[in-house]
């Protein structure tokens, strides 16, 4: 009997002994800091053991370089116009003077009519219009020209005739009005690259931080969403359940449960003078108070793998 209970004494007090390791999953390229087995409860006969543990993994990365290159494109549009109207008008004036021969007339007593000079007159007035344009075109430059004339005609004639004299007057007129222009166009087309380059170098490794935790017996059920709650010093954490990348398995009799946190949250663990935590399962809830020395294992772990002495180590191991 007294061999039962030592056995039973001596497995409660190595389910609840921290631990810590360290590895290189070389499937996952990924280098794993770990404690286990920190119990957080002083009582080693309790109903339900809660073990809260620190994991770290970290990845490296081949050294990377993006590069970006915009094209930014300007036009420049100019034309220019050159534009000539030209005016001639030529007039021309003739005049004829013509003796007409006296007509004889039979003198009689009957009275008769008196008559007026016959006038006559003749004017036209005629119009032409001529246009030429063309255009050449260049991979840059377009050019326009063209001229339009326009010629006017003007014919008048007037004749009179009075007593034995016939006056005739004629009238040519030519109006030239004549347009060149000339439409230059040229477009300048500029376009600059921009090129962005960011580098990426594989001196610092990407880490990813976890809590998780130890249940036995290994029937607890857990809640969805929020199932874990850290109350540090009065400072709430809430965690949702995540997987790792690297392979890990549960302890024979314990619930495993890994927990994605940000490194605030396990320094905070580590320095607070009072921890509590909350698992909400779907049948209950687990509330616990982290002992002492479960807060010293947490410090001990930092220190062994975070601080300045391990750096440089760490940095190594994860660029293999």
């Amino acid at each position: 009997m007294k061999l039962f209970w030592l056995s039973l004494l001596l497995a409660g007090l190595t389910a609840c002994s921290s631990s810590r390791s360290s590895r290189y999953d070389e499937f996952e390229k990924v280098k794993v800091d770990k404690m286990s087995g920190n119990s957080v409860s002083a009582s080693v006969f309790a109903r339900t053991l809660v073990c809260l543990n620190a994991a770290r993994e970290n990845r490296g990365f081949v050294a990377q370089t993006n590069v970006t290159v915009g094209f930014t494109t300007n036009y420049v549009v100019t034309s220019v116009t050159n534009l000539t109207v030209s005016t001639s008008g030529n007039s021309q004036v003739a005049a004829q003077t013509n003796t007409v021969a006296v007509t004889i007339t039979t003198d009689t007593n009957a009275p008769t009519a008196a008559s007026n000079p016959a006038t006559a007159g003749v004017s036209g007035i005629t119009t032409a219009t001529a246009r030429n344009e063309s255009i050449a075109t260049a991979p840059n430059q377009n050019v326009r020209s063209g001229s339009i004339q326009v010629v006017t005609t003007l014919n008048s004639q007037a004749t009179i005739n009075k007593d034995s004299f016939s006056l005739t007057i004629g009238t040519n007129e030519v109006s030239t009005v004549e347009t060149n222009y000339i439409i230059t166009t040229i477009t300048n087309q500029v376009v600059s690259p921009v090129t962005n380059v960011v580098a990426k170098t594989s001196e610092n490794p990407v880490a990813d931080y976890f809590l998780y935790t130890e249940i036995a017996p290994s029937d607890f059920a857990l809640a969805a969403g929020e199932s874990l709650i850290v109350l540090t010093d009065g400072v709430r954490f809430g965690c949702t359940q995540a997987t790792p990348q690297s392979a890990w398995e549960s302890r024979r009799g314990f619930l495993t449960t890994y927990y994605k946190v940000s490194p605030d949250v396990i320094v905070a663990i580590a320095n607070a003078r009072e921890v509590k935590l909350r698992i909400k399962g779907t049948t209950g809830t687990l509330e616990r108070t982290m002992n002492v020395s479960s807060r010293d294992n947490f410090r001990e772990f930092l220190l062994k793998n975070f601080g300045p002495a391990k750096e440089a180590a760490r940095k190594s191991s994860t660029q293999i």
